[in-house]
Protein backbone atom coordinates (compact mmCIF):
# COMPACT_ATOMS: atom_id res chain seq x y z
CA UNK A 1 0.00 0.00 0.00
CA UNK A 2 0.92 3.58 -1.03
CA UNK A 3 2.00 5.95 2.11
CA UNK A 4 3.79 9.65 2.40
CA UNK A 5 6.63 9.54 4.25
CA UNK A 6 9.28 12.25 6.21
CA UNK A 7 12.48 10.87 5.45
CA UNK A 8 15.01 13.12 7.42
CA UNK A 9 18.68 13.43 6.93
CA UNK A 10 19.74 11.59 9.64
CA UNK A 11 17.34 8.35 8.29
CA UNK A 12 14.46 8.83 10.56
CA UNK A 13 11.61 8.29 8.78
CA UNK A 14 7.91 8.75 9.59
CA UNK A 15 4.97 7.59 7.90
CA UNK A 16 1.53 9.52 7.35
CA UNK A 17 -0.86 10.42 4.70
CA UNK A 18 -0.11 13.18 2.10
CA UNK A 19 -2.05 16.20 1.96
CA UNK A 20 -1.76 19.16 -0.22
CA UNK A 21 0.17 18.69 -3.28
CA UNK A 22 1.35 15.44 -3.98
CA UNK A 23 5.07 14.44 -2.81
CA UNK A 24 6.90 12.88 -5.52
CA UNK A 25 7.52 9.66 -5.62
CA UNK A 26 11.12 8.43 -3.66
CA UNK A 27 12.14 6.02 -6.42
CA UNK A 28 12.30 8.99 -8.26
CA UNK A 29 13.93 11.14 -5.75
CA UNK A 30 16.96 11.95 -7.94
CA UNK A 31 15.21 13.50 -10.63
CA UNK A 32 14.52 16.37 -8.31
CA UNK A 33 16.31 19.62 -6.60
CA UNK A 34 16.26 20.73 -3.66
CA UNK A 35 13.88 23.63 -4.56
CA UNK A 36 11.66 21.08 -6.74
CA UNK A 37 10.95 18.61 -4.24
CA UNK A 38 8.98 19.21 -0.56
CA UNK A 39 12.47 19.41 0.89
CA UNK A 40 13.72 21.72 3.71
CA UNK A 41 15.29 21.95 7.82
CA UNK A 42 12.71 20.43 9.57
CA UNK A 43 11.53 22.66 13.03
CA UNK A 44 9.31 22.14 15.16
CA UNK A 45 7.14 24.86 16.03
CA UNK A 46 4.84 25.28 19.98
CA UNK A 47 2.37 27.79 19.13
CA UNK A 48 -1.41 26.16 19.55
CA UNK A 49 -2.59 27.79 15.94
CA UNK A 50 -2.00 30.65 13.73
CA UNK A 51 -1.27 27.94 11.28
CA UNK A 52 -1.86 30.16 8.44
CA UNK A 53 -0.04 33.16 9.34
CA UNK A 54 3.05 30.62 10.63
CA UNK A 55 3.12 29.13 6.56
CA UNK A 56 3.16 32.29 5.24
CA UNK A 57 5.77 33.96 6.99
CA UNK A 58 8.97 34.79 4.27
CA UNK A 59 11.35 33.85 7.58
CA UNK A 60 10.43 30.25 7.29
CA UNK A 61 12.01 29.86 3.35
CA UNK A 62 13.99 26.34 3.16
CA UNK A 63 12.27 25.01 6.07
CA UNK A 64 9.29 22.09 6.87
CA UNK A 65 7.13 23.58 10.40
CA UNK A 66 6.31 20.16 12.60
CA UNK A 67 2.96 21.41 14.22
CA UNK A 68 3.36 20.10 17.84
CA UNK A 69 -0.25 21.20 18.76
CA UNK A 70 -1.95 17.65 17.48
CA UNK A 71 -5.11 19.61 15.71
CA UNK A 72 -4.15 22.14 13.30
CA UNK A 73 -6.42 23.47 10.88
CA UNK A 74 -10.19 23.70 12.35
CA UNK A 75 -10.87 27.46 11.66
CA UNK A 76 -9.52 27.36 8.11
CA UNK A 77 -7.80 30.06 6.21
CA UNK A 78 -8.14 33.37 4.88
CA UNK A 79 -6.08 35.31 2.32
CA UNK A 80 -6.68 38.55 4.95
CA UNK A 81 -4.23 36.68 7.34
CA UNK A 82 -1.24 36.37 5.06
CA UNK A 83 2.14 37.76 5.93
CA UNK A 84 4.05 37.37 3.01
CA UNK A 85 3.69 39.61 0.12
CA UNK A 86 3.92 36.56 -2.35
CA UNK A 87 1.31 34.85 -3.54
CA UNK A 88 2.63 31.59 -2.50
CA UNK A 89 4.67 30.65 0.96
CA UNK A 90 8.36 29.67 0.77
CA UNK A 91 7.57 27.61 3.09
CA UNK A 92 8.49 24.22 2.13
CA UNK A 93 6.07 21.59 3.84
CA UNK A 94 3.85 20.93 6.86
CA UNK A 95 4.07 18.36 8.83
CA UNK A 96 1.11 18.08 11.35
CA UNK A 97 -0.83 15.01 13.45
CA UNK A 98 -4.23 15.68 12.73
CA UNK A 99 -5.12 18.01 9.67
CA UNK A 100 -8.56 19.11 10.36
CA UNK A 101 -10.69 19.19 7.08
CA UNK A 102 -14.38 19.97 7.81
CA UNK A 103 -16.51 22.57 7.29
CA UNK A 104 -14.70 26.39 8.12
CA UNK A 105 -16.64 29.74 8.68
CA UNK A 106 -18.40 31.59 5.90
CA UNK A 107 -15.41 33.42 3.38
CA UNK A 108 -12.62 31.16 4.55
CA UNK A 109 -11.08 27.82 3.29
CA UNK A 110 -10.14 24.66 4.44
CA UNK A 111 -6.30 24.52 5.37
CA UNK A 112 -5.84 21.29 2.89
CA UNK A 113 -7.76 22.83 -0.04
CA UNK A 114 -5.55 26.50 1.15
CA UNK A 115 -2.44 23.91 0.80
CA UNK A 116 -3.39 23.10 -2.90
CA UNK A 117 -4.11 26.79 -4.06
CA UNK A 118 -0.30 27.01 -2.80
CA UNK A 119 1.33 23.80 -4.18
CA UNK A 120 2.45 23.15 -0.78
CA UNK A 121 3.16 19.37 0.19
CA UNK A 122 1.88 18.10 3.42
CA UNK A 123 1.51 15.26 5.46
CA UNK A 124 -0.79 14.16 8.75
CA UNK A 125 -1.19 11.37 11.09
CA UNK A 126 2.22 11.60 11.81
CA UNK A 127 3.72 11.00 15.36
CA UNK A 128 4.85 14.83 16.05
CA UNK A 129 5.53 14.28 19.34
CA UNK A 130 8.03 11.42 18.87
CA UNK A 131 9.49 13.49 15.62
CA UNK A 132 9.49 16.96 18.36
CA UNK A 133 11.77 14.71 20.85
CA UNK A 134 14.05 13.60 17.92
CA UNK A 135 14.93 17.08 16.80
CA UNK A 136 15.76 18.20 20.32
CA UNK A 137 17.95 15.47 20.88
CA UNK A 138 19.33 15.57 17.59
CA UNK A 139 19.04 18.99 16.29
CA UNK A 140 17.45 20.44 13.18
CA UNK A 141 17.94 18.67 10.04
CA UNK A 142 17.15 18.11 6.05
CA UNK A 143 13.90 16.48 5.31
CA UNK A 144 11.92 15.46 2.30
CA UNK A 145 8.17 14.14 1.92
CA UNK A 146 8.01 11.23 -0.53
CA UNK A 147 5.29 8.59 -1.45
CA UNK A 148 6.39 5.06 -1.70
CA UNK A 149 4.87 1.39 -1.54
CA UNK A 150 8.26 0.25 -0.84
CA UNK A 151 9.86 2.53 1.74
CA UNK A 152 11.95 0.18 3.38
CA UNK A 153 13.89 -0.36 -0.31
CA UNK A 154 13.98 3.23 -1.47
CA UNK A 155 15.02 4.95 1.89
CA UNK A 156 18.47 4.80 1.96
CA UNK A 157 18.43 6.25 -1.92
CA UNK A 158 16.36 8.67 -0.22
CA UNK A 159 18.85 9.86 2.28
CA UNK A 160 21.81 9.69 0.22
CA UNK A 161 19.93 12.19 -2.06
CA UNK A 162 19.02 14.39 0.85
CA UNK A 163 23.05 14.51 1.79
CA UNK A 164 23.49 16.16 -1.10
CA UNK A 165 21.71 18.99 -0.50
CA UNK A 166 23.18 21.96 0.13
CA UNK A 167 23.91 23.59 3.82
CA UNK A 168 21.14 25.39 5.05
CA UNK A 169 24.27 28.20 6.63
CA UNK A 170 25.25 28.46 2.87
CA UNK A 171 21.83 29.39 1.17
CA UNK A 172 20.79 32.52 0.81
CA UNK A 173 16.86 33.10 0.65
CA UNK A 174 16.55 36.69 1.02
CA UNK A 175 16.53 37.46 -2.99
CA UNK A 176 12.89 35.02 -3.26
CA UNK A 177 10.82 36.76 -0.39
CA UNK A 178 11.90 40.29 -0.29
CA UNK A 179 10.65 42.89 -2.22
CA UNK A 180 12.45 43.78 -5.68
CA UNK A 181 10.96 47.84 -5.66
CA UNK A 182 10.46 50.38 -3.39
CA UNK A 183 6.67 50.56 -1.80
CA UNK A 184 5.46 53.46 0.54
CA UNK A 185 2.83 53.06 3.12
CA UNK A 186 0.87 56.37 4.27
CA UNK A 187 -0.58 56.73 7.76
CA UNK A 188 -4.10 58.34 7.93
CA UNK A 189 -2.78 59.99 10.70
CA UNK A 190 1.00 60.96 10.21
CA UNK A 191 2.99 62.09 13.37
CA UNK A 192 6.28 63.00 11.27
CA UNK A 193 8.13 60.39 11.14
CA UNK A 194 9.83 57.98 8.14
CA UNK A 195 11.10 54.70 8.28
CA UNK A 196 13.10 53.10 5.14
CA UNK A 197 12.53 49.57 5.70
CA UNK A 198 15.07 47.47 4.42
CA UNK A 199 12.60 44.05 3.48
CA UNK A 200 14.85 40.44 3.88
CA UNK A 201 11.08 38.41 3.95
CA UNK A 202 9.62 41.56 6.18
CA UNK A 203 6.14 40.05 7.69
CA UNK A 204 3.26 42.36 6.72
CA UNK A 205 1.94 42.98 10.68
CA UNK A 206 5.24 44.74 11.07
CA UNK A 207 4.74 47.17 8.38
CA UNK A 208 0.90 47.56 9.53
CA UNK A 209 2.07 48.24 13.20
CA UNK A 210 4.10 50.41 11.70
CA UNK A 211 1.66 52.07 9.82
CA UNK A 212 -1.34 52.37 12.44
CA UNK A 213 1.10 54.32 14.70
CA UNK A 214 1.38 57.18 12.20
CA UNK A 215 4.98 56.08 10.38
CA UNK A 216 5.23 57.06 7.05
CA UNK A 217 7.25 53.39 5.56
CA UNK A 218 9.41 53.38 3.01
CA UNK A 219 9.84 49.50 2.11
CA UNK A 220 12.94 48.91 -0.13
CA UNK A 221 14.78 45.60 -1.25
CA UNK A 222 17.33 44.17 0.44
CA UNK A 223 20.02 45.17 -1.79
CA UNK A 224 19.53 49.12 -1.61
CA UNK A 225 23.31 50.85 -0.10
CA UNK A 226 23.90 52.96 2.86
CA UNK A 227 24.07 55.82 0.61
CA UNK A 228 21.01 55.13 -1.45
CA UNK A 229 19.09 54.99 1.79
CA UNK A 230 21.00 58.16 3.33
CA UNK A 231 19.64 59.74 -0.18
CA UNK A 232 16.36 58.97 -0.18
CA UNK A 233 13.80 61.87 -0.71
CA UNK A 234 12.07 62.85 1.26
CA UNK A 235 14.76 61.85 3.81
CA UNK A 236 14.09 58.99 6.22
CA UNK A 237 14.45 59.22 9.82
CA UNK A 238 15.50 56.02 10.91
CA UNK A 239 16.40 52.78 9.23
CA UNK A 240 14.27 49.74 10.43
CA UNK A 241 15.72 46.07 9.56
CA UNK A 242 13.00 43.77 8.87
CA UNK A 243 12.81 39.90 9.75
CA UNK A 244 13.91 36.97 7.41
CA UNK A 245 15.35 33.37 6.64
CA UNK A 246 18.40 31.77 6.68
CA UNK A 247 21.70 32.37 8.82
CA UNK A 248 22.83 35.91 8.82
CA UNK A 249 26.28 35.30 8.70
CA UNK A 250 26.03 34.34 4.78
CA UNK A 251 24.60 38.05 4.26
CA UNK A 252 28.08 39.99 4.13
CA UNK A 253 27.07 42.55 1.77
CA UNK A 254 23.68 43.85 4.01
CA UNK A 255 26.42 43.63 7.55
CA UNK A 256 28.97 45.96 5.24
CA UNK A 257 26.26 48.47 4.19
CA UNK A 258 24.33 49.08 7.66
CA UNK A 259 27.88 48.88 9.03
CA UNK A 260 27.72 52.50 6.85
CA UNK A 261 24.82 53.34 8.42
CA UNK A 262 25.99 52.65 11.94
CA UNK A 263 25.74 56.19 14.41
CA UNK A 264 24.54 58.24 11.20
CA UNK A 265 20.68 57.45 11.24
CA UNK A 266 18.99 55.27 14.53
CA UNK A 267 18.53 51.64 13.45
CA UNK A 268 15.75 49.11 14.25
CA UNK A 269 15.64 45.79 14.11
CA UNK A 270 13.57 42.21 14.64
CA UNK A 271 14.77 38.88 14.21
CA UNK A 272 17.36 38.47 10.88
CA UNK A 273 17.15 42.43 11.37
CA UNK A 274 18.33 41.95 15.10
CA UNK A 275 20.92 40.11 13.83
CA UNK A 276 22.49 41.53 11.19
CA UNK A 277 22.47 44.78 13.51
CA UNK A 278 25.02 42.38 16.00
CA UNK A 279 27.45 41.60 12.89
CA UNK A 280 27.53 45.40 11.57
CA UNK A 281 29.04 46.74 15.20
CA UNK A 282 31.56 43.59 15.40
CA UNK A 283 29.54 40.60 16.83
CA UNK A 284 28.30 37.04 15.92
CA UNK A 285 25.79 34.85 15.54
CA UNK A 286 26.08 31.09 16.08
CA UNK A 287 23.34 28.47 15.37
CA UNK A 288 20.80 27.02 18.03
CA UNK A 289 20.46 23.29 17.91
CA UNK A 290 16.60 23.08 16.88
CA UNK A 291 15.81 27.15 17.25
CA UNK A 292 13.12 29.23 19.14
CA UNK A 293 9.89 28.75 17.08
CA UNK A 294 6.81 29.42 18.71
CA UNK A 295 4.53 31.73 20.48
CA UNK A 296 4.91 31.11 23.89
CA UNK A 297 8.66 32.19 24.72
CA UNK A 298 9.48 34.34 27.74
CA UNK A 299 11.71 36.49 27.81
CA UNK A 300 13.35 39.17 30.36
CA UNK A 301 13.96 42.91 30.30
CA UNK A 302 17.30 43.71 32.12
CA UNK A 303 16.93 46.46 33.83
CA UNK A 304 13.37 46.22 35.12
CA UNK A 305 13.20 42.29 35.03
CA UNK A 306 9.84 42.29 33.41
CA UNK A 307 8.92 38.64 31.76
CA UNK A 308 7.40 38.82 28.38
CA UNK A 309 5.77 36.08 26.35
CA UNK A 310 6.57 36.35 22.87
CA UNK A 311 6.38 35.03 19.84
CA UNK A 312 10.03 33.71 17.83
CA UNK A 313 11.06 31.98 14.71
CA UNK A 314 14.56 31.84 14.09
CA UNK A 315 17.79 29.28 14.13
CA UNK A 316 20.53 31.81 14.76
CA UNK A 317 21.34 34.20 18.08
CA UNK A 318 23.77 36.59 18.39
CA UNK A 319 26.62 35.90 20.93
CA UNK A 320 26.52 38.84 23.95
CA UNK A 321 30.66 38.28 24.25
CA UNK A 322 31.41 39.45 21.01
CA UNK A 323 29.45 42.95 21.05
CA UNK A 324 31.01 46.06 22.55
CA UNK A 325 31.17 46.85 25.67
CA UNK A 326 28.83 49.59 25.33
CA UNK A 327 26.37 47.81 23.52
CA UNK A 328 23.37 46.71 26.45
CA UNK A 329 21.88 43.46 26.51
CA UNK A 330 18.61 44.57 26.49
CA UNK A 331 16.54 41.48 26.46
CA UNK A 332 17.15 37.56 27.52
CA UNK A 333 15.89 34.34 26.96
CA UNK A 334 13.98 33.28 30.13
CA UNK A 335 14.73 29.59 29.52
CA UNK A 336 17.94 29.06 27.79
CA UNK A 337 19.53 32.94 28.67
CA UNK A 338 20.46 33.82 24.72
CA UNK A 339 20.19 37.00 23.98
CA UNK A 340 16.83 38.47 22.56
CA UNK A 341 17.38 42.10 22.42
CA UNK A 342 20.15 45.10 22.04
CA UNK A 343 20.35 48.50 22.57
CA UNK A 344 23.59 50.79 22.07
CA UNK A 345 22.71 54.95 22.26
CA UNK A 346 26.24 55.96 20.76
CA UNK A 347 25.79 53.25 17.83
CA UNK A 348 22.00 54.34 17.39
CA UNK A 349 20.95 51.01 17.35
CA UNK A 350 17.90 48.86 19.16
CA UNK A 351 16.85 45.61 18.00
CA UNK A 352 14.79 42.19 19.00
CA UNK A 353 15.26 39.00 18.55
CA UNK A 354 11.61 38.12 18.74
CA UNK A 355 8.47 39.35 17.17
CA UNK A 356 6.39 42.09 18.82
CA UNK A 357 3.89 42.22 16.09
CA UNK A 358 2.10 39.44 17.37
CA UNK A 359 1.05 37.62 14.64
CA UNK A 360 0.57 34.94 15.62
CA UNK A 361 0.37 36.44 19.73
CA UNK A 362 1.12 36.99 21.88
CA UNK A 363 0.71 40.69 22.51
CA UNK A 364 2.80 41.49 25.35
CA UNK A 365 5.41 42.78 23.74
CA UNK A 366 3.34 44.85 21.29
CA UNK A 367 4.34 48.52 23.38
CA UNK A 368 8.57 47.83 21.67
CA UNK A 369 6.78 49.85 18.49
CA UNK A 370 6.62 53.02 20.50
CA UNK A 371 9.67 52.53 21.71
CA UNK A 372 11.15 52.17 18.24
CA UNK A 373 9.62 55.21 17.18
CA UNK A 374 10.75 57.09 20.51
CA UNK A 375 14.24 56.06 19.79
CA UNK A 376 13.95 57.10 16.59
CA UNK A 377 12.51 60.33 18.24
CA UNK A 378 15.96 60.52 19.72
CA UNK A 379 14.36 60.32 22.80
CA UNK A 380 16.37 58.18 25.34
CA UNK A 381 16.33 54.63 26.18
Amino acid sequence: MEHTYLILEDGGCYIGTGVGAPAPYAKDIAKHTIDSAPCGEVVFNTTMGAYHEILTDPSYAGQMVVMTCPHIGNYGSEKGWDEMAQTVPPCRGLIVRDLYDGPVPPGRTGLPQTMDLWGMSGITEVDTRSLTIHIREHGACYGVLVRSSDIMGERESVTAWLRTCPPMATRDFIAEVGTLVTEVYDPKDPIGLRFALVDYGVKQSIVRALVERGVCVTVVPATTTALELLSLKPPVDAVFLSNGPGDPAVLQNAIQEIAKLVGRLPILGICLGHQLIGHAIGGRTSKHKFGHHGGNHPVRENGTGRVFVTAQNHGYCVEPDSLPPETEVWFVNANDGTLEGLYDESRKVMSVQFHPEAAPGPRDARYLFDRFIAFAKGESH
